[in-house]
């Protein structure tokens, strides 16, 4: 049976482009958030970075903005695409590097890297054992000091804000939100039905689902230490505030 991630990410790669299309500001944003709570917090000033699962390089390129010569895997063959175009239209060609590549596959990767990330809930695509070993495989590939950063949804003001659907509307185009979840598994459902503006109406264009779990902040501690990690810290977000059952995300920064 064909992964929902097939499906999203390869047959539907241009349709579900499109909406990272307004999120590269908050890139930028996060990403120097983060540097600025790695260099107070960790010493840490990146030289070298690798995004696992880094979609259409947002966050790579905004590394690659601030210095650091920066890496990014997909196996999205078409994110990668457009991540490399808009690399050279940026003029960050000599900066970055994009692989289409499996993050299933990381253990097979070579490299060193003072900073990995993995942004967006793309921790928990897959089933607890398959995470386990992508954090287990990123952990091989840190220098000395390096540092693994993992960003998802706090699952806990996730359900205390749970809304089965809603509807939302950019220039000409029309997505209704439906989402479920599942209490036994910890995975949540997401179906968009897209339309686009036709005269006084809407034209269907097409369906996108997909499934993903959001691990509990302490489940997220619990299996970077099972991945080899000995400090873990949960934040609040990008700035280092503390978590808390209003904090949006859970970022896990792990050495």
């Amino acid at each position: 049976m064909t992964h929902w991630t097939d499906r999203l990410f390869r047959e539907q790669a241009d349709l579900f482009a499109d909406s990272f299309e307004d999120m590269f500001e908050a890139a930028d944003e996060a990403v120097d958030a983060l540097l600025d709570l790695l260099a107070e917090e960790y010493d840490c000033d990146p030289e070298q970075s690798l995004d696992i699962a880094c979609g259409v390089g947002r966050h790579v390129l905004a590394f690659a903005d601030r210095g650091v010569d920066a890496e990014g895997l997909d196996f999205s063959a078409e994110f990668v695409g457009r991540a490399r175009e808009r690399a050279s239209d940026r003029g960050l060609g000599d900066r970055t590097e994009f692989h289409v590549a499996d993050m299933r596959d990381l253990g097979e990767w070579s490299g060193s890297y003072d900073l990995i990330t993995v942004f967006w809930n793309s921790l928990g695509y897959y089933g607890r054992e398959t995470d386990l070993q992508v954090l287990a495989d990123a952990r091989e590939l840190l220098a000395e000091d390096g540092v693994l950063v993992v960003e998802q949804s706090n699952r806990d003001f996730f359900l205390r804000n749970f809304d089965a659907a809603t509807v939302s509307e950019d220039d000409d185009r029309f997505s209704v939100y439906r989402q479920e979840f599942d209490v036994e598994t910890g995975r949540f459902s997401t179906r968009i039905d897209v339309f686009d503006a036709a005269g006084e109406g809407y034209d269907y264009v097409d369906r996108m689902e997909w499934e993903n779990r959001l691990y509990a902040p302490p489940v997220l501690r619990e299996l970077c230490e099972d991945a080899g990690f000995e400090d873990v810290a949960l934040f609040g977000g990008f700035d280092g505030g503390d978590l808390s059952l209003e904090s949006e995300t859970v970022v896990t920064i792990a050495r």
